[in-house]
């Protein structure tokens, strides 16, 4: 299933800097469009292994693979957000269940905007993402 949020690695396109600033705005990982050139040329979308450049890793006999065990520590460590927890999530809860309740997590407890993964405030009113990740 093509899911315009959630990139093939797991990560939530909508949480990414790129996908939220408004000037010269990456349009996600699974759009045609605009990207940034890390997300253009991304390993993960344009893995042989994968039936298509949709599918989501955790269908793969590989996952997780050395790739996805990198990402996952990066942004763990960087950013509070599990590419391997967000995709166990996805098998057992469905994609719109998943995407419902994290963009639900990721709201500023403060304006409700949704938060931005590589910012430590929130870019609408400023405040510290003091919420719990991981």
């Amino acid at each position: 299933m093509k899911c315009s949020s959630v990139a093939p690695c797991g990560l939530i396109c909508d949480l990414c800097y790129a996908f939220q600033r408004p000037k010269n705005r990456c349009e996600g990982c699974n759009s045609s469009g605009n990207k940034t050139s890390y997300c253009g040329k991304c390993r993960i979308k344009q893995c042989p292994e994968k039936a298509d450049e949709y599918e989501l890793c955790n269908k793969c006999a590989k996952y997780p693979c050395r790739i996805i065990k990198n990402l996952d520590k990066r942004y763990s460590l960087k950013y509070g957000e599990s590419a391997i927890a967000n995709l166990d999530l996805i098998k057992e809860k469905g994609i719109r269940a998943f995407i419902r309740d994290r963009k639900e997590e990721w709201k500023c407890p403060h304006c409700t905007t949704l938060l931005c993964v590589h910012r430590t405030v929130c870019q609408n009113c400023g405040r510290s993402r003091d919420i719990g990740r991981g």
